[in-house]
């Protein structure tokens, strides 16, 4: 029997849709419930949280998220949605999950469009352009706690022009 988990079966092709997506995480998540457990990388787990966040927005707000660069303008407002309590739920008791979940989406968004991975960092995961790196989890938790009013086209297009 051939291994499924070749160099190519772990590669995140992060500009396909989110339904491709969808697919691609849940043949790797069976290929590790069967065993596989060389399958878990940094770049599947961020993809899951970036999924759940996905659709979370989607149930909540009623917004679809993509990957194409247009989506930026849609995660600007899914985060003043949240920044404002549109959302009826306690915040903060969900924050740690919601925050994670933001910032792994616009990583995913990002990488799509600009390029660059995920890396492991002490601080935590951050999204790597061009040997500069780009701490959207800092970026994230700051604009939801009011500490930062930088909005996300910027940040994105900050991190766009380390690519040239």
């Amino acid at each position: 029997m051939k291994r499924l988990d070749t160099e190519e079966s772990r590669k995140i092709h992060y500009s396909a849709d989110m339904q491709a997506l969808e697919q691609y995480y849940d043949r790797q998540f069976e290929l590790i419930k069967k065993g596989n457990t060389d399958l878990v990388t940094l770049e599947l787990v961020m993809l899951g949280k970036a999924l759940d966040f996905v659709h979370l927005v989607k149930k909540r707000l009623g917004i679809e998220l993509q990957t194409g660069e247009r989506s930026v303008k849609d995660f600007e407002e899914v985060m003043d949605a949240f920044t404002r309590g549109v959302v009826q739920d306690n915040f903060f008791a969900d924050e740690c999950s919601i925050a994670k979940g933001m910032a792994a989406y616009f990583g995913l968004l990002m990488i799509a469009n600009i390029g660059g991975a995920w890396e492991d960092t002490e601080g935590g995961a951050v999204v790597v352009v061009n040997g500069r790196s780009a701490y959207v989890d800092e970026y994230v938790e700051r604009r939801l706690l009011g500490l930062s009013t930088l909005d996300a086209q910027t940040f994105y297009n900050s991190v766009k022009l380390v690519k040239s």
